[in-house]
């Protein structure tokens, strides 16, 4: 019963829909409530019918906040018209508004400011953050999400196209794909991307929110890749740093905040995102917890290596359970999801100060990032028990880093589960510590 009177309210011998305004909003929108009759006084056809009017005044409160967002004060003008369709006078004013537009700011701007208002148009990231909450994404997933938007978005308005949801018809979506989406990019990551858009038009068209119809993305294929020219150079792709490279990062000058972060990645082999949502809590008893990433497997513990103590003693001193290790890191603004992606650009940029890059055939990304610890941490881990390092195996490697059942598939027969067990402590704690720093004077030749 409970359930079934969500959003709703008895009002006037029937049922309505009532849907709470958010503070942030209720002056835009000139209410603190949303309401809408069902036509109907028996609960269960009104729990019923509630659905598709709960989702159309959710999305009022969406575009208010669309309106706080934006940064551009002509789309926001024109948002504000939206939203107050309903009321006499509106049209007339987006009227009156577009040829003061069209004389002041061009005719372009004038045919955009009335699209938008008048609803003809629909901006293209309208409805993401309704879509996200109910695809329930992971982090990693969502901020793909939004990153592949954003590129659609970018080759929309370099096109001249209006960066709408209704500008994005099949043969647009074509092009999209050829001229930006596989450019610097492989295949297997074009494809997740696209498979992103995909899922986005699916809930759309299933929402209501376009006209029904054929999703523009279903049937798209990627190009096919080009051959490479006999005198190309080989591209392996992504992979570990050498030991010469690691050198190279670890004995320069990258700062307070890369100077500690990298030997962290280096010898943990945890990701970015996972070292930088690092709580002071989570340092305690010799292990680093870590408790979201990037899949399930993802939330483990990971001794802290005894090159580490001295970094996490400093760090951790004097701060509370709920600081971040790295506090250095700016607040997460709504425009992106990951604490870690200050970090990230300034770690490329250091990368490539010292001389740390490879990019085969000027391909747009470079095969080593800070992944690459990450990839260079299992790399020596395997090598020393291959040398005869003894206490644990190919199992607990695979626990440490949080790897999926899948990618533990890939190299390791399920059948063979050594003696290590189920994740013992002692085991993990004798891998990390087998993983050492090269050294200037000792690496291989």
């Amino acid at each position: 019963m409970a359930n079934q009177r969500q959003y709703l309210e008895w009002h006037g011998q029937q049922w309505r829909v009532r849907v709470k305004v958010p503070a942030r909003v209720r002056d835009l929108i000139g209410r603190g409530k949303l309401t809408h009759p069902l036509h109907t006084a028996d609960l269960k056809d009104a729990d019923a019918r509630k659905w598709p009017v709960v989702s159309r005044l959710k999305g009022v409160i969406t575009a208010a906040e669309k309106v706080l967002a934006t940064n551009d004060p002509v789309e926001a003008e024109a948002l504000r018209h939206r939203l107050s369709m309903d009321d006499e006078g509106t049209q007339y004013a987006i009227n009156l508004r577009a040829h003061e537009l069209e004389e002041t700011k061009g005719l372009d701007t004038a045919k955009a400011f009335f699209a938008l208002a008048s609803g003809q148009v629909t901006p293209l990231d309208h409805h993401a953050t309704e879509f996200l909450k109910h695809q329930g994404y992971r982090m990693k997933s969502e901020g793909d999400f939004r990153r592949v938007l954003s590129w659609l978005g970018d080759w929309l308005r370099d096109s001249q196209l209006p960066v709408a949801l209704e500008a994005v018809r099949r043969v647009n979506a074509g092009k999209f794909l050829s001229e930006s989406l596989i450019v610097g990019r492989s295949r297997q990551k074009a494809t997740a991307y696209l498979g992103f858009i995909r899922q986005y038009w699916t809930w759309l068209l299933d929402k209501g929110h376009l006209p029904s119809g054929e999703n523009p993305w279903d049937g798209q294929k990627l190009p096919a890749e080009r051959r490479q020219a006999r005198g190309a150079e080989t591209d392996r792709g992504k992979r570990p740093f050498t030991d010469a490279e690691m050198v190279k990062l670890l004995n320069g000058d990258g700062g307070p905040l890369l100077n500690d972060l990298m030997p962290v990645g280096a010898l943990s082999g945890m990701r970015i995102e996972e070292i930088c949502q690092l709580q002071v809590s989570d340092c305690r008893e010799g292990t680093f917890k870590v408790w979201a990433g990037k899949s399930d497997s993802a939330r483990r513990a990971v001794p802290i290596h005894s090159g580490l103590v001295e970094i996490v003693k400093r760090r951790t001193a004097g701060k509370k359970d709920g600081d971040y290790l790295f506090d250095e890191l700016p607040p997460i603004p709504q425009s992106r999801e990951t604490r870690s992606d200050p970090a990230a650009k300034q770690f490329t940029r250091y990368r490539r100060k010292v001389g740390v890059d490879e990019r085969p055939n000027d391909k747009a990304k470079s095969n080593v990032d800070f992944h690459s610890f990450r990839r260079w941490f299992i790399r020596k881990a395997r090598d020393a028990m291959l040398a005869g390092a003894e206490g644990f195996d190919e199992w607990t490697i695979a626990w440490v880093v949080g790897h999926t059942d899948s990618e533990r598939a890939k190299s390791l027969d399920l059948s063979q589960h050594g003696y290590a067990g189920q994740d013992p402590e002692k085991a993990k704690r004798a891998l990390v510590e087998a993983v050492k720093l090269p050294t200037a004077d000792h690496q291989p030749h």
